[in-house]
């Protein structure tokens, strides 16, 4: 009975493995056309800033708010994006170099193209235990 136990269990950890991988594949995608359409939406609102900085100083007047307004959104976009990368790296296990910005496994304490040392790993908490 116990070889049939074993290859149970391991079907159903097949089972579970490709189902968590299905997942991450969807959320990578997700996340690629997210950070497509940010792209795509920043060149519009550059063009957008393009024309009315074109057209202020063609007729001499200023058209701070909308142009503000414009700025505010691609900084925006640009936060959405950074905040999605973190995401991505989160589900690949990576980690990106403060120094130089490579990502590297969060297994490794040191850069592998720099050689900065990398942030400390946060440790889980340990659960106390009654004493006896």
């Amino acid at each position: 009975m116990s070889f049939l136990d074993d290859v149970v269990n391991t079907g159903k950890n097949v089972v579970s493995t490709a189902g968590t991988k299905g997942k991450d594949a969807v959320n990578f995608s997700k996340f690629k056309l997210r950070v497509s359409q940010l792209r795509s939406d920043i060149k519009v609102k550059y063009a957008k800033l393009g024309e009315i900085a074109y057209g202020a100083v063609k007729s001499g007047e200023k058209n701070d708010e909308e142009f503000d307004k414009l700025v505010a959104e691609i900084d925006a976009a640009y936060a959405e994006i950074t905040d999605i990368q973190k995401q991505v790296d989160e589900l690949r296990n990576v980690v990106a170099c403060p120094s130089c910005g490579a990502k590297t496994s969060k297994e490794n304490f040191y850069c592998p193209k720099c050689g900065t040392k990398l942030p400390e790993k946060e440790k889980p908490a340990e659960e106390e235990k009654p004493e006896e």
